[in-house]
Formats: structure tokens, sequence, C-alpha cells
């Protein structure tokens, strides 16, 4: 039987089984029509156009889909509407007394109206309608407005941000959505009461926090604007209040503290003895100056007898070799002895987002609070105080920027050097010592 062809009592039909997971969405198994033909030549003519159509529908379904049942009934509005479109209306249909004499999307808006409406009150027998719900999203889809969260996964799927800003973006986005409904509502006098009496006020959130928000409505407004014939102003243009000079990064990081020797003790004393892994993440940052993550992701492939490969970085210049200090030397081989399986660190789990280090590092966390240390010690601190005892060792500033995989300032250092030799390098790492 050729595809997409049935033959039921002489005459071809064309046939698509809709996929389990829409068969609700358009209540029913699969679509058939008559081909009004006996000829198979013509039927494989005919069946074309009508398969492609509803593998269109199909797949503005699939794009549609949500577990907002709102959204779903506007989506299924707009394909009753694209397929009353594609087949068209004829004026001279209907009784002999029966005329229309205004324009087809008039005509369609009011048998969308009429099914509503019939919806909205329900069979008559005292089943109760759908609350006006159908007749709502008549009312979206012919007035040709944008309901705020039908896009949004849509949206989210063009970006390359990182899995969890994409999460954080899509909680925002979900509560903008929920607050305005439609773009219209959104006006600048509505967002900026919203961002700063309902979010700020009753929500207590901080004005970063509210920024962050207004950033990705922004996003997704200009989204909206470039690829759903959205034509309303964007209604964000200082909604909030201006903010102090945004500290950078730097800024941030250099306001932090760096571990001393003292420190370094009070946190292994601190550490249970059942937290081996912790104990000895503290013993290899103190050692080596990697980042959390980069310990974490460090695979037994790459530890040899006398150094680190570290190939899970940051950037490209965090791509670097590290000589294994004589202190932690019998500590990486009873790592590699114990491991069960293929990171140097073992018994860790991946959260959603591939990141190793999460559960560790609040374990850090709750550990350097309970022995004091506030907000200007991190994990990071170990970090400063590596960096810092180089310092103080009289190790020159590139030896450093090479051990911890900083980039390289300069032309000459920056883009021509192939990087120091082992053996320099390991004088550097040997001069930090953490011993009291």
């Amino acid at each position: 039987m050729p595809k997409y062809l049935q033959k039921r009592r002489r005459r071809w039909y064309a046939v698509l089984e809709v996929p389990k997971a829409f068969r609700a969405f358009f209540g029913k198994p699969r679509f058939l029509e008559s081909l009004r033909t006996e000829s198979l030549s013509v039927a494989e003519l005919r069946v074309l156009p009508l398969v492609h159509n509803w593998k269109r529908q199909i797949e503005v379904a699939r794009k549609s889909a949500s577990k907002d049942d709102f959204i779903n009934t506007v989506a299924m509005v707009r394909l009753d509407l694209q397929r009353m479109k594609e087949k068209g209306f004829n004026h001279e249909e209907g009784p002999d007394d029966w005329s229309w004499v205004g324009s087809e999307d008039d005509f369609f808006k009011m048998v969308h109206e009429d099914v509503a409406l019939d919806a909205a009150l329900g069979d008559g027998s005292g089943t109760n309608g759908d609350g006006g719900k159908l007749f709502e999203a008549v009312g979206v889809v012919h007035s040709g407005k944008i309901l705020l969260a039908e896009h949004i996964d849509e949206f989210l799927s063009t970006l390359s941000h990182a899995p969890k800003s994409i999460d954080m973006m899509r909680r925002d986005l979900n509560i903008f959505a929920k607050e305005f409904v439609l773009a219209d509502n959104a006006t600048r006098l509505e967002v900026k009461r919203w961002a700063n009496v309902s979010l700020n006020q009753e929500q207590g959130l901080a004005l970063g926090t509210r920024t962050r928000m207004i950033s990705a409505c922004r996003g997704y407004w200009n989204y909206l604007e470039d690829y759903k014939g959205l034509t309303l102003a964007a209604p964000f243009n200082k909604v909030l209040p201006s903010k102090s000079k945004k500290q950078t990064k730097a800024d941030v990081e250099s306001k932090r503290k760096a571990f001393r020797v003292t420190d370094y003790h009070k946190l292994l004393a601190g550490c249970s003895e059942k937290d081996r892994m912790l104990t000895a993440l503290i013993k290899l940052a103190a050692y080596t100056g990697c980042r959390i993550e980069e310990l974490c992701s460090l695979k037994i492939e790459n530890v040899q007898d006398d150094k680190f490969e570290v190939v899970f970085a940051k950037s490209e210049a965090g791509w670097r070799t590290i000589p294994i200090h004589k202190n932690i030397k019998g500590l990486v081989a009873k790592l590699v002895d114990v491991a069960d399986g293929e990171y140097l660190i073992s018994g860790l789990s991946f959260n959603k987002y591939g990141d190793r280090s999460n559960a560790i590092g609040k374990r850090f966390g709750r550990l350097k609070v309970s022995l004091g240390y506030g907000t200007d010690y991190v994990f990071h601190s170990l970090r400063k105080g590596f960096a810092t005892q180089l310092e103080n060792a009289g190790v020159s500033e590139n030896t450093a920027a090479r051990l911890m995989g900083h980039t390289m300032e300069g032309e000459t250092f920056g883009n021509y050097s192939d990087g120091l030799v082992f053996e320099r390098l390991k004088d550097a790492v040997e001069k930090v010592d953490w011993k009291n």
C-alpha cells in the first residue's frame, strides 16, 4: 500500500497517524480525509499537500505544547484557524436564504465564537461549561494579541547560555507572564509598579535581582518583536531606580580574604573524620591553587606521578600543567588507589547542570561558617592564599599566572611564549608551604 494512502470501498483516502502525545490535543488518533478518486495515480498527487499540512499542524502543536492548559487552548484555536484559512471560505455555501457579507476573517471569528459560547454554557443537560476559557482563547487569537507565556520556551531554545542561566531566565519570564498574561497589559506604568512595589516592597527582592529579571523580559520582548509580530513599544525603559556603579567580578574578588596558614589548619581540624574527600579537597586546593570546579572535574587519566593536567577550566588560559607538591604526593597516590571511578575526587555526583562541585562546595560552606568565617572567606580564599604565598616567596608574576591559569598580559609572553619549562614551575610550587 502506498504511503499515507488507504483504500476504502474503492475510493482512496489520505491518512496520517497522530503521535500519541498529541492525540488528546487534536481529539483523534489520526488524520483521515477522502481524496474523492478511485485512481491511484490521482490519489498520489492529491495526498501530498494534505499530509504536508497535517505534519505542519503537528509541528505547531509540538512547539506549542505546554503544561499550561490555557496556552494549549490558544494553540488549538490557532491550529483550527489555520486549517479553516487553508480550506478557504466559500461565500456561496450554506442554506438558500443565507449569505455572508463580511470578510473571511470576520466569518472565521464568528464560527469560533459560536463554538466557544457553546463550550462556555455547557450542553444544556446540567453539565458545566468550561467557564469561558475557550472564549478567552478565541479572543486572544482573533485579536492578534500576544500571550506572553506562549513563546517562552521557543525563545529560550534560541539562546546559547549555560543551562543554569536558562533555568533562571525561565523562572523570571514565567513570573512576568503570570503577572501580565498579554503583552498589551505590560504598560510601562504597570511594569514599573510590578518591579518596584510587587517585587521589591512586597517580595523583598534586591535591585540586582530585579535588574536581572527586567533584562530577561527585555530580551524576550525583543524576540517577540522580531519573530511574533509584536508592535508595542517595550515598557522597560527607566522602570528601576538608578544604581551605583556596578562592581566588577574583580572588585568583588578583591574584597575576599585569603586563608593563611593558621586558617588552613583550622579548616582541616574542623573537618569531620568521615568526610575524607572534603579534607583532601582542601589540601589539593591549598597546594595547587586550583578552583573547586577544576579539582572536582580532574580525571585520573590527567594525573601523573609528578603533575596534574588541568583540561577543564573557565578559559583557554586555564588549561595548564601543575606540578604536584611534595607535601601532597602521598595524598594524590592514595586518592588514585581508592578511586571508584574516573575522577580523582570520588563519591561526588553531578547536579542537573553537569557540576560535580556543587554538593561538596556546600559542605565546605557549612564548615567555614561553623568555624566563624564570614562571607569574605570562600573556597576561593585557598586559591588566594596560594597566590599570596607565591608572591611572598618572590615568584615572578608570569610564573604565578602560568600556575594559576591566568591570561598572560603583553604581546611577548601572552601571544608568543609557549610557557615555562616544567622545572621552573616545579621550583615555584615547592615554595608554597602550609606547615606550621
